[in-house]
């Protein structure tokens, strides 16, 4: 579709919505007055999007509608992810389903075929698909792929959907979730975007700006409008004074980067004008044990407690390159096709890397005499055989989840004494914290650890609804990424406990030791219907935006 094409075509979609009166799934009018930030959004045919939104702000209503749109008008075929089977029922029963039903202009145009996976609409398909049908995925060919709820998807199946795309002339993927980790998942995608904001002008000084959060206590450097503790109202970043709802509803979207090719939104709760700045105060005081909830689902923000993550500022912060004696030594073995170890002992880890030889790992445990814990999965043979070899001295581990023990480890009896169990998440927990509490140690230079530091920045930690339905903290890894390293420290960490016990040195914490910054030494311690709005101006703003955000 040329430019001009897309231009019409957008401008198209808002005089559809409007000319036919389309209602949502609860049947109200669908009006851009108090909905003013979704205009442009729901004219965008940019090829490639990514919305980083928080929740209950209408992007899955515009996205089925815009699914509907362009299967009608543009002649297109449409896959549209859900994370699962389940989410994709509950999502095309309660909502999918009354869009069709309550929208004579849609309904009519719907076809015999009409099941909770599949929409004929006039002479084209929408899938409704499950990231982890990557059976499924396999078979479809499409002209868009719309990816709902991505950080929740599996990267795998979203990447062969994205293969499907191959033989359109299309070739359109738009993705949008409420983001996660930082760096990861749709907020990887929005920051290789044009990144755009909602700005708002002051109504007492027109200073021109976006929303963001700001903690109680913290200040306002960048001028950013915020919420008000005090006042329980949203205030201006200049004049501290109260922005009203007006303000707020009539503000629009700048671009920071001008030159992108995929189009990104920050939808946030805090421009949504019928959301009151108490109403997210009260979320914030409500979610101060759950601040993933409050980042990701409230403010549209990815999130990670500082004290839950690992970066290279943590490890680098751990470096003390003084020499190790090898005594009460750990090893900790990451299993797989290449085999990752790292050794140390209470001093520190002294030694770290992979290979694909049984037989070296093996002439490094005995080289230090290490107390070896070696993972089972997915090769389990070998390390079975070093157990019975090393009774005593080597141990094969499982990562299980006890919901009733609150220990992080359990060590076999009698015939499963060669065993060693553990909660990964309670183990990668203990393990971040001793590390940002420099409790942990490396007696290695930087430039050996860059390999190490990178495994551990590929790991990120969330909050999720577990089988039963309770929050659970988990780890994870992005499919692709390596994260081996920080696997083998967990397991040289179980180690430890086996080689202080031997040893008699107590805990992993060393004493305060003294780095060099310059020429000093110091001691460090552990303490340490659109009314007023232009359906044309709109169109073409998603196409040829005037000037950068920078610049207002």
């Amino acid at each position: 579709m040329d430019n001009e094409s897309l231009k019409n075509q957008a401008a198209s979609v808002l005089s559809w919505i409007v000319d036919n009166r389309v209602v949502g799934e609860n049947g109200q009018l669908m009006e851009f007055d108090n909905h003013k930030f979704l205009a442009m959004p729901y004219a965008d045919l940019t090829p490639k999007q990514a919305i980083r939104k928080s929740a209950q702000i209408g992007w899955s209503t515009l996205a089925i509608i815009k699914s509907f749109h362009l299967a009608l008008f543009a002649g297109t075929n449409i896959i549209y992810t859900l994370p699962t089977k389940s989410v994709v029922k509950d999502f095309v029963q309660p909502k999918v389903n009354p869009l069709i039903e309550k929208n004579e202009v849609i309904k009519r145009s719907i076809g015999k075929t009409d099941s909770i996976t599949l929409k004929k609409i006039g002479d084209r398909f929408i899938y409704f698909r499950s990231s982890w049908e990557e059976a499924s995925a396999i078979m479809i060919s499409a002209d868009i792929v719309i990816s709902d709820e991505l950080d929740r998807s599996k990267p795998r199946t979203i990447a062969t959907y994205a293969s499907r795309l191959s033989a359109s002339s299309f070739g359109w993927f738009w993705k949008f979730s409420n983001p996660s980790y930082p760096g990861m998942g749709v907020d990887e995608e929005w920051l290789k975007s044009d990144m755009k904001h909602w700005f708002v002008k002051c109504p007492h000084c027109g200073h021109y700006t976006y929303f963001d959060w700001l903690g109680p206590g913290e200040l306002n450097q960048k001028r950013i409008h915020y919420v008000d503790f005090i006042k329980e109202e949203y205030c201006c970043g200049k004049c501290d004074k109260v922005i009203d709802n007006e303000s707020r509803k009539n503000g629009r979207w700048i671009k920071k980067h001008l030159k992108r090719e995929i189009s990104g939104y920050w939808v946030s709760q805090m421009i949504a004008p019928w959301i009151s700045a108490k109403s997210i105060i009260d979320e914030y005081e409500n979610n101060k044990g759950n601040m993933p909830y409050f980042y990701n689902f409230v403010l549209g923000k990815p999130y990670q407690e500082k004290d839950l993550s690992v970066d290279r500022q943590t490890i680098i912060d751990c470096i003390v390159p003084t020499k190790n004696n090898h005594y009460g030594v750990a090893m900790g073995v990451d299993n797989g096709v290449v085999k990752t170890y790292v050794i140390g002992n209470k001093q520190g880890i002294f030694e770290i890397g992979e290979t694909e030889d049984w037989d070296e790992v093996e002439r490094l445990r005995n080289r230090f005499n290490a107390y070896m814990v070696i993972d089972a999965n997915p090769y389990p043979t070998h390390p079975k055989k070093l157990t019975v070899k090393y009774p005593g001295k080597v141990y094969i581990h499982y990562y299980q989840t006890d919901r009733k023990a609150s220990e992080v480890t359990r060590w076999g009896l009698k015939e499963k004494r060669r065993v060693v169990v553990s909660d990964r998440t309670k183990l990668l927990d203990l393990v971040v914290d001793e590390l940002n509490n420099q409790e942990i140690i490396f007696n290695m230079t930087e430039h050996r650890l860059e390999d190490y530091i990178v495994h551990w920045k590929n790991m990120y930690r969330v909050v999720e609804l577990d089988s039963l339905g309770v929050m659970k903290g988990k780890w994870k890894t992005p499919e692709g990424k390596p994260d081996h390293f920080a696997h083998a420290t967990a397991l040289w960490r179980v180690a430890m406990e086996k080689a202080q016990a031997a040893t008699g040195t107590g805990g992993v914490t060393p004493p305060p030791v003294r780095r060099k910054f310059g020429k000093e030494a110091v001691v460090i311690s552990k303490d340490n219907t659109i009314p007023g709005i232009d359906i044309k101006k709109a169109a073409r703003a998603t196409v040829m935006p005037k000037r950068s955000w920078r610049k207002v």
